[in-house]
């Protein structure tokens, strides 16, 4: 069986979603969903602004920087593709990026693929697996899972070196309890976070000439 090689930009794809993720490469190209995932994240977000936030992306690594680099509109696209590799769809975008990058499709999640859901990076978060898909093996459950990483294991495993780790909306390395909760991840509902206390976005001012 012969194996296709890997373009070479699939690999920057999933070179530079490393930081995105927190997942090392081997972890990325293990899913099996890497050019998929790319293809659909072009789809959805529009081909040139696509490559506006992957240049923008680009920089900003390249620049020793991260997220905080990233304008609100390719914050949201970041957030995304993030979404996307952790769980396997593909994520309602903020109201304003949406207008912003005037898609012409529906604004709601849906999952990629069948498989996508089975090779989300979720799972291996927890050391866990989806359910009724990739089960552990007899009697694994009396094996206990391993220590949770160290930071300074994390960043030896992604090559960070000296440089700094940002969470999505801070500017500082916190401790997990010290995230805000609306920045955590899952559906607001399920946190009895009220709308009300979640900051609203940034909204781009667009001159009437552009609606032209």
């Amino acid at each position: 069986m012969t194996v296709p090689a890997v373009t070479e930009e699939v690999e920057d794809f999933v070179d530079r979603c490393v930081p995105l993720t927190g997942f090392p490469t081997f972890d990325l190209y293990a899913t099996g969903m890497a050019e998929r995932y790319l293809e659909t994240a072009r789809k959805q977000v529009g081909a040139a602004a696509f490559a506006e936030f992957w240049a923008a992306w680009s920089t900003a690594l390249d620049e020793r920087g991260g997220p905080q680099d990233l304008s609100p509109v390719h914050l949201e696209v970041a957030r995304a593709l993030t979404y996307l590799w952790l769980t396997g769809a593909w994520p309602r975008l903020a109201p304003a990026a949406h207008a912003a990058l005037r898609r012409q499709m529906a604004n709601e999640e849906f999952v990629v693929a069948p498989e996508a859901y089975v090779e989300g990076l979720v799972w291996r978060t927890f050391h866990g697996h989806p359910a009724g898909a990739k089960p552990p093996g007899f009697g694994t459950w009396a094996v206990p899972p391993p220590p949770q990483p160290t930071v300074d294991g994390l960043r030896q495993d992604l090559d960070l070196g000296d440089r700094s780790v940002f969470r999505t909306g801070l500017t500082d390395e916190v401790a997990l309890d010290a995230v805000p909760v609306h920045l955590l991840p899952g559906y607001r509902a399920s946190r009895a976070i009220p709308p009300s206390a979640v900051p609203t976005a940034a909204v781009r001012s667009v001159a009437p000439e552009e609606h032209a």
